[in-house]
């Protein structure tokens, strides 16, 4: 598979594609690749119609991007093959479900280490207080010794939560706590100068 870069402006949107996009949807494909770039091609037939990608090169375009990866399908595919595919990479994608206890949980972590979850289409109402709340008992299940503890914050208090959190992992290592989360770790010794069990 070679792969190449390419002008947006010579890239062409399939008439007959099945898949739409609306602008929810099309944030947060341009939220993705304003976080991450792009990390997978875009595939295209010989004539550069766009076969899977439609909403990348979209939003891309949205983005101002001029160039972008693609790849082109076989030389010998049918013009069924070519349908087939680009159906098969939608659905396929269409059919996986989201483990609720590992998604509150991916969730939970990515904001506590300040990554704007809102930023690639999610939103911590889409997870439910249910979700979040199987999320910590199959943690608290499998970890033994180790808690996850959920907080609800205002988007300053949030803000000043992070700021804590930095300066306290700036103070130096954490020593041998048990722990390896980094953010935890901050957040117990915050607690410990407050109570003053720090000397």
């Amino acid at each position: 598979m070679e792969v190449s870069k390419v002008k947006i402006d010579t890239l062409k949107f399939d008439p007959q594609n099945a898949r739409t996009h609306d602008a929810k949807n099309l944030e947060a494909i341009a939220g993705s690749l304003r976080m991450f770039g792009q990390r997978k091609p875009i595939v295209i037939t010989a004539d550069n119609t766009i076969v899977a990608g439609n909403g990348t090169v979209a939003a891309a375009k949205e983005l101002g991007w001029q160039e972008v990866a693609v790849v082109k399908i076989p030389a010998d595919w049918s013009p069924a093959q070519v349908k087939a595919y680009a159906l098969a990479d939608n659905r396929t994608a269409e059919l996986a479900a989201w483990q609720p206890e590992v998604l509150g949980a991916q969730l939970i972590e990515l904001q506590a280490d300040g990554i704007d979850i809102a930023e690639f289409g999610f939103a911590q109402e889409q997870v439910s207080e249910d979700e979040f709340a199987a999320a910590l008992d199959g943690l608290l299940g499998e970890k033994g010794e180790i808690e996850q503890i959920t907080f609800t914050l205002h988007n300053w208090q949030a803000e000043k939560v992070r700021e804590a959190l930095a300066k306290s992992k700036s103070i130096g290592d954490f020593g041998d706590t048990g722990n390896t989360n980094a953010n935890g770790n901050a957040l117990a010794r915050i607690v410990e100068l407050w109570l003053g069990d720090v000397g």
